[in-house]
C-alpha cells in the first residue's frame, strides 16, 4: 500500500449542499429548488454567456497564464496595480495557493469556528495548527484574534461577512486590529460576499494596501457575479504576497471560457444592480416570515440567512427535501440545530416559506 502523508490522517472530506439532482433522486421528484449553497438566483449575466459562448472555437488552445485581460478589468475597475491582483481556479484555489507559499510544519493559522472550513483544511493539509477563536452571540471580537497571536503565528483568516452567519467587522474594526498585527503575519480577509453588503460602515479596504502590506483581501464571481460553474476567484494585497502566489500558481487553472466570462461579467452593473435589488428585499421577505413563525435570524450583510430552527432542525430539513426544497443543514459547521438559507427570487423564497409555515404549524 502507498502511504500517504501523515497530515492526511486530520483532514475530513469538504461536504458541500446538496444538488438539485441528487434531492430529485433521492425522493423521485421532477425538480426542486436550491437555496443552498449562495449561488446567484438570477444565474449569469446575458454578458457573461455570449462571452463564453464566442470562446468555443478556440477551446483547442491553452488558455494565457498570465490571463492579462481579466487582470486589467481587474485593476481598472478596482483602481489596484496589475501587479498585486492574482487569479485562481475559484477562492479556493487561491486559499491553497497561500498554504503552498506560507504555511509551514508547526505554524499557527487562526481563525473562528464556525466559518468556511477550506481555511482551516488548508493549515492542516500544510502541517500547520489551525487556532479556533471562541464565537461571543455569533460575533467573535477581533481582540480574541489578536490574543491568540504567539510568535508562531503565520497567518490570520478572517470570512467578512461571515459564512455562515453573516455577521461582519466595520472599517473601524478592522483598521484598529490592523494596526495591531505584526506585519510578518498574513492577515487573509476573505470578502466572498462583500458586495452584498449594505452597511454604511461596512470596510473599504482595498485603499489600505499600501499601508498594511500584510493585507489579502479575497474575492469570487462565485457569488454577485453568477460564475460558481466556471470557477474564477481573485484577490488583491502588496506585490510581494502576489509575487509570491503566482510562483505556486498551477500555469493553467483558469480555462478560456472562464477568464472571457469574469471580464463580461466584471462589466455588467446591470445585472449586478439587479441581484442586489431582489436580495435586499429578499433578506427582508425571509427575515420578517421566519421571525413571525417565532425562529431567531441573524442580521446579515450576505446574500443569505442564518436560521435558529432548534432540536427538530435536521427534521425540518429533510422535510423540506421531500418536497423540493433544498437548504442548507449546518451541522457540518458545528451549529446541529441551525440551517443558512440563500435569499432566492421572490416566488423561490414564499414557497420555502409556505413550507416553513406547514412544517411549523403541524
Amino acid at each position: 500500500m502507498i502511504e500517504t502523508r501523515p497530515e492526511l490522517e486530520n483532514l475530513s472530506d469538504y461536504v458541500p449542499g446538496k444538488s438539485i439532482e441528487e434531492i430529485c433522486e433521492q425522493y423521485g421528484l421532477k425538480n426542486a429548488v436550491k437555496l443552498a449553497s449562495n449561488e446567484n438566483p438570477l444565474g449569469p449575466s446575458k454578458k457573461a454567456c455570449e462571452a463564453y459562448t464566442n470562446i468555443v472555437n478556440t477551446l483547442h488552445l491553452y488558455p494565457r497564464g498570465n490571463a492579462p485581460h481579466l487582470i486589467s478589468a481587474l485593476a481598472n475597475k478596482f483602481h489596484v496595480n496589475s501587479d498585486q491582483i492574482v487569479i485562481g481556479n475559484g477562492s479556493d484555489e487561491i486559499i491553497d495557493m497561500v498554504g503552498k507559499a506560507y504555511f509551514r510544519p508547526g505554524d499557527e493559522i487562526i481563525g473562528i469556528r464556525p466559518t468556511f472550513s477550506v481555511y482551516k483544511a488548508t493549515a492542516l493539509l500544510f502541517g500547520a495548527k489551525f487556532i479556533s477563536v471562541e464565537e461571543t452571540e455569533n460575533r467573535p471580537n477581533l481582540d480574541a484574534y489578536i490574543q491568540a497571536i504567539t510568535p508562531k503565528t503565520r497567518a490570520i483568516f478572517i470570512c467578512n461577512p461571515n459564512n455562515p452567519t453573516g455577521y461582519y467587522y466595520t472599517e473601524s474594526e478592522i483598521l484598529e486590529f490592523l494596526s495591531k498585527v505584526p506585519q510578518n503575519i498574513l492577515v487573509f480577509i476573505d470578502e466572498a460576499y462583500s458586495e452584498f453588503a449594505t452597511a454604511k460602515d461596512y470596510p473599504k479596504l482595498l485603499s489600505q494596501l499600501e499601508k498594511f502590506p500584510n493585507l489579502m483581501l479575497n474575492r469570487t464571481f462565485s457569488k454577485i457575479y453568477g460564475l460558481a460553474g466556471v470557477r474564477v476567484g481573485y484577490a488583491f494585497s502588496s506585490s510581494e504576497v502576489i509575487k509570491a502566489l503566482w510562483k505556486v500558481k498551477p500555469p493553467f487553472d483558469v480555462n478560456l471560457a472562464a477568464q472571457a466570462a469574469a471580464e463580461a461579467a466584471l462589466s455588467d452593473d446591470d445585472h449586478i444592480q439587479k441581484t442586489l435589488d431582489m436580495n435586499n428585499a429578499g433578506n427582508a421577505q425571509l427575515t420578517e416570515a421566519f421571525t413571525n413563525l417565532g425562529y431567531k435570524v441573524l442580521p446579515t450583510q450576505a446574500n443569505f440567512i442564518c436560521v435558529h430552527i432548534g432540536e427538530k432542525c435536521s427534521e425540518f430539513v429533510k422535510f423540506l427535501e421531500q418536497n423540493g426544497m433544498i437548504i442548507r443543514y449546518l451541522k457540518s459547521f458545528g451549529m446541529p440545530e441551525w440551517v443558512r438559507i440563500t435569499i432566492g427570487q421572490p416566488k423561490e423564497n414564499q414557497l420555502l416559506i409556505d413550507l416553513a409555515t406547514k412544517w411549523t404549524n403541524a
